[in-house]
């Protein structure tokens, strides 16, 4: 943000009775342009890509660090940077294809949480790499597959970037690397929270560590805040949100944010301490962040829905809030049961035993409660909670 803009900011806000003006620059799950105080590790990526600023495919490369350490801000911010910057603008002529296509070298960032099969990863790699559309159904794996070889015969070659491996419903990276392993004019950027050693496969040579923040933390929220508050955060809410957050950047963002509905809904211009500890209380510890919430399907948001509609010391039962959902909903009483245990499984809900009763054979009574924020979930998708709005933003 350069001086002028922050004038700018500061008499509008001067004007402003509300607290939040930007719900999208507290909102953990939309990065900014330029990471706060990642400058050296930017400088680590360019090393590990440098073959690319001379149009020369880099080696595959694989990046990984804790939750909340600014992977995905990180690698997010680069990727539109190299488009702008290196590609070339040129139509290529061919027999087949006119002056449609681009030479120069390509640059895409897949979030994996939205391609976890060969066939969405290959769709996605061509969307970005087309001029023009890629049908969604009716086409199979294999000829996306033709098809992204071709488009990759006019042009030096392609940097996929390709983030959150290794996690739930997500590709390994050793499937990745099977995915994209045929096809000459692609490299690769692996980016999960998977340690090198501790990969079912050994990772490519060239590598990343993105450590937790530390100090920068409390520069992060500052930013944040003057972009997204009318009024400034008290340093000491933000120093505390950066200690409890212990280098996570998601929760501490996520804190900030339901701090601010809750100051919001108190009819409040500014934060207070009360605020910033229900942000903290909300934040559940090892809960799924935002892009888990954002992947999930129209049935999954909508079982969700139902489930934190009800208070939150219901004991119900899965079996019998299946029975419930489904009396609420077009789903069936077992699709909703399958889809909550699923849900369960992939960390987004917990399950917690209903009865210690350990006289009562096979699976045990057991209830489900969300392992996320009930605040960051209505924000995402309810649009009367805190003026909020729909997750936006970089990838």
């Amino acid at each position: 943000m350069d001086l002028a803009e922050r004038i700018a900011r500061r008499r509008s806000q001067a004007t402003e009775d509300r607290l939040v003006v930007d719900w999208d620059a507290l909102n953990p799950g939309v990065h900014l342009p330029e990471p706060v105080g990642r400058e050296a590790l930017f400088e680590a990526l360019f090393d590990a890509i440098d073959p690319v600023f001379d149009e020369t495919l880099p080696p595959n490369v694989y990046v990984w660090g804790p939750p909340g350490s600014g992977k995905s801000a990180i690698v997010s911010a680069l990727i539109p940077t190299l488009k702008e910057v290196l590609s070339r603008h040129q139509p290529v002529y061919t027999a087949t294809r006119g002056g449609s296509e681009l030479s120069g070298m390509r640059f895409v960032y897949i979030d994996a949480r939205q391609a976890s099969s060969r066939f969405r990863l290959y769709r996605q790699t061509l969307d970005a790499i087309r001029t023009g559309a890629v049908p969604e159904r009716g086409i199979g794996t294999e000829e996306l597959h033709e098809q992204l070889r071709e488009e990759l015969s006019v042009v030096e070659g392609a940097l996929l970037a390709i983030d959150h491996l290794e996690e739930s419903n997500t590709p390994s990276l050793e499937q990745v690397a099977d995915v994209f392993g045929d096809l000459e004019k692609v490299s690769w950027m692996g980016i999960g929270r998977t340690p090198p050693e501790d990969l079912a496969v050994a990772p490519p040579s060239a590598g990343v560590h993105i450590p937790p923040y530390s100090y920068e933390l409390v520069d992060i929220l500052t930013v944040r805040a003057t972009r997204g508050l009318s009024r400034n955060l008290n340093h000491v809410h933000a120093r505390r949100l950066a200690e409890w957050a212990d280098g996570n950047a998601h929760d501490a963002l996520g804190a900030l944010l339901v701090a601010a509905v809750s100051a919001t809904n108190a009819g409040r211009t500014r934060i207070h301490a009360e605020d910033i500890n229900r942000g903290i209380d909300e934040i559940p510890a090892d809960g799924v962040p935002l892009g888990r919430l954002v992947a999930l399907s129209e049935n999954e948001r909508t079982i969700i829905r139902k489930l934190l509609d009800r208070p939150h010391e219901d004991a119900r039962t899965i079996d019998a809030l299946a029975d419930d959902i489904s009396a609420q909903t077009d789903l069936t009483s077992s699709t909703v049961k399958r889809l909550l245990y699923e849900l369960a499984q992939n960390d987004i809900l917990s399950r917690v035993q209903v009865s210690p009763d350990n006289r009562v054979v096979g699976r045990k009574p057991s209830k489900v409660t969300p392992n996320f924020s009930r605040t960051l979930f209505e924000h995402l998708y309810e649009p009367d909670v805190g003026d909020p709005q729909p997750m936006s933003g970089r990838p």
